[in-house]
């Protein structure tokens, strides 16, 4: 497969998860923030700029997180590259760029959701709430996969959606667990650290699995130990790494127990930490610097993905 078209399918599965990610975390806080709304306390807005990793940028352009400001920055600003709109944009022109090599499907699916975004803008979401929109984009980016996985062939090129897809997914959840590690104390939950760690498990569809696993109320030790251990749930960081190796050994041929490239390795290294390791493993070296290790780890290999299959060394 030409390095081109796996660089930009790639970038598809990537852009379309971070479109949906940066909706879900939006639609979950304006709603807890909705919930809470005669109580003394509030969900803040600021640590979604943190997730996004775009912090610095909102401060340049913002004065303070406000829930326009953050829907504007997060939705629809242009000079912000991770904004649900601009992601959109993103994985649209990407896919224009091979339209000969996905299906006729896949492209009037996106081209459609580009299409429909478009029509919205930031003050239209604050008058009537962000629901609306980021359902379309959460159920919009579903069925693209939908599609994808029903109308292309499940060749290389696939392969590279889900790897993107997963990497993208598994990046994520790093950071949205990440934001919430300094609430993780011994003892009781106060009352807003339980509606921050519901809203943590709402971003990424995964509260009601926990309570049908744990059978218990919300405790930051078991939600940091389902969406970092767990291997069952697709949000969970060990089942991305886990499917995130299984595409790159199929789009090398490589087989269990071995590794083709660096990207493979580092994968695998990964993968085994998190399928060893028990929360208290986690807990005892430290939280945070955990998941920053991680987060680092999988922007190596992104950068090792892109140097094994898309960027070759031109000849002098």
């Amino acid at each position: 497969m030409l390095s081109r078209i796996a660089d930009s399918l790639f970038w598809i599965a990537r852009y379309m998860e971070r479109a949906e990610g940066t909706a879900r975390i939006l639609d979950v806080n304006y709603h807890m923030m909705l919930e809470q709304s005669n109580q003394p306390y509030r969900l803040r807005w600021d640590p979604l700029v943190i997730i996004a990793g775009e912090h610095e940028r909102f401060f340049s352009l913002y004065q303070g997180a406000t829930s326009y400001t953050v829907l504007d920055f997060l939705g629809f600003r242009q000079e912000n590259p991770n904004s649900i709109v601009k992601c959109i944009s993103n994985a649209r022109e990407n896919a224009r760029t091979i339209r000969d090599r996905i299906s006729r499907d896949m492209w009037e699916d996106l081209n459609g959701l580009f299409h429909e975004v478009s029509r919205y803008s930031v003050a239209e979401v604050i008058a009537t709430g962000p629901h609306r929109f980021c359902n379309l984009i959460k159920f919009g980016t579903h069925r693209f996969h939908g599609v994808t996985d029903a109308t292309l062939s499940h060749d290389e090129g696939w392969q590279f959606l889900q790897a993107g897809r997963t990497l993208e997914r598994a990046g994520m959840t790093a950071r949205i667990v990440d934001v919430q590690y300094h609430n993780l104390v011994e003892g009781p939950l106060s009352e807003p650290d339980n509606h921050q760690w519901m809203a943590v498990l709402k971003s990424v569809a995964a509260y009601e699995y926990y309570r049908r696993q744990y059978r218990a109320r919300i405790e930051p030790e078991k939600v940091a130990e389902l969406l970092l251990l767990h291997g069952l749930h697709p949000c969970s960081i060990r089942f991305n790494i886990a499917a995130l190796q299984e595409a790159l050994r199929a789009v090398s041929g490589t087989g269990h127990g071995t590794y083709a490239n660096e990207a493979e390795r580092r994968t695998g290294k990964l993968l085994d930490t998190l399928v060893y390791d028990r929360i208290e493993d986690v807990l005892s070296r430290g939280l945070h610097a955990f998941l920053t290790d991680l987060q680092r780890t999988c922007g190596a290999i992104g950068e090792d993905i892109a140097r094994t299959y898309f960027y070759y060394p031109v000849a002098e």
